[in-house]
């Protein structure tokens, strides 16, 4: 194949392109779960204080 080509313009290699993915897919939970944590922490606080002083 010679890369050169017009058909091939757009053509890139496979190897690498999942470089960094596992990174990503961390990256992408901690977003999620860090705030769900962060709200289901202060719920419990919120919850723990209210039957502290009812």
């Amino acid at each position: 194949m010679k890369h050169d080509d017009e058909a091939h313009k757009y053509y890139y290699p496979v190897e690498g392109r999942t470089e960094g993915a596992i990174g990503d897919a961390i990256a992408f939970i901690a977003i999620i779960l860090v705030p769900a944590g962060l709200y289901a922490a202060w719920n419990t606080v919120a919850a723990w204080i209210s039957v502290l002083f009812s």
